[in-house]
């Protein structure tokens, strides 16, 4: 005779199931949703730094080659196009590429003996209160060239020869360079301005500045939709420096609560000629 068992099987029920899945549907989207949140505070957070670093990195380097120069000079003018463009030195002068063209140029004592690894520093000698060191002349000039921020540093011997010639890009994501002029003998004041790190829902454009007449908007013949615009420190108008516009539909509009930000130094002329 065979013995039937009741087998008795345990699973979830359609509600149960449903419920469930539910739950960890709002689960994994919670879990998404942080990760997303996580992932952009990271990139502000590195967008913050870099900008900082690119601030702070060209405030020491202007004030370091200031305070061992002994006279600047400005060519160039303080009205710098969109997108200024760059210069050049020829014979040991300075050439601007355009009327626009704004630079900041220091004369440095040669300090070392050569630009290799093995230089030695010069013995410096004291004349009528001036201090000179060795033969040749060193030159370090700042300018905008696009959206990055540039030092070149020319050696020249005492015939004029260019002993060397370097171009280092210091600083990124630059709007525009003003130098106040007022006394390059004693103190060198300047002022750089940097575009927001910011995305744009639109999408990625192209940053331009400068300003218009009236300087209250960009005048929309510049760029192409979907770029930014960054009125600069050469608006008559100083409540609308820094002021950014986007361009959608052909027409430049004003993005409310967002500033181009603007680092300044005045430094002296440590090296300068007995006062």
């Amino acid at each position: 005779m065979k013995i039937f068992t009741k087998t008795k099987y345990a699973a979830f029920t359609l509600t149960e199931l449903m419920v469930s899945v539910g739950c960890g549907v709002l689960i994994l989207a919670a879990v998404v949703a942080a990760g997303v949140s996580l992932q952009k505070s990271y990139a502000a957070t590195e967008a913050y730094s870099t900008t900082e670093g690119n601030e702070l990195r060209v405030l020491d380097y202007v004030a370091m080659d200031c305070r061992r120069a002994t006279s600047g000079t400005v060519p160039g003018t303080a009205t710098p196009t969109p997108y200024v463009g760059t210069g050049s030195f020829v014979s040991g002068s300075w050439v601007a590429a355009s009327s626009g063209t704004m630079a900041l140029i220091l004369s440095l004592p040669v300090y070392y003996s050569s630009t290799s690894s093995s230089a030695a520093p010069n013995t410096p000698t004291l004349s009528s209160g001036v201090i000179t060191y060795g033969s040749g002349s060193v030159t370090v000039s700042y300018q905008q060239s696009g959206t990055n921020f540039t030092r070149e540093v020319i050696v020249q011997n005492s015939g004029g020869t260019v002993l060397s010639d370097t171009i280092t890009p210091i600083a990124q994501n630059v709007a525009s360079f003003a130098v106040t002029d007022t006394d390059l003998t004693n103190w060198i004041s300047c002022s750089i301005m940097f575009f927001p790190t910011f995305t744009h829902n639109a999408g990625n454009g192209t940053w331009w500045s400068g300003l218009n007449n009236p300087d209250t908007a960009p005048a929309n013949s510049v760029g192409s939709n979907g770029d930014w615009y960054a009125i600069n420190g050469t608006a008559t108008d100083p409540t609308t420096v820094g002021n950014v516009y986007f361009k959608s539909g052909g027409t430049y509009s004003l993005v409310e609560n967002e500033k181009a930000t603007t680092v300044a130094c005045k430094t002296f002329l440590r090296n300068a000629s007995a006062r």
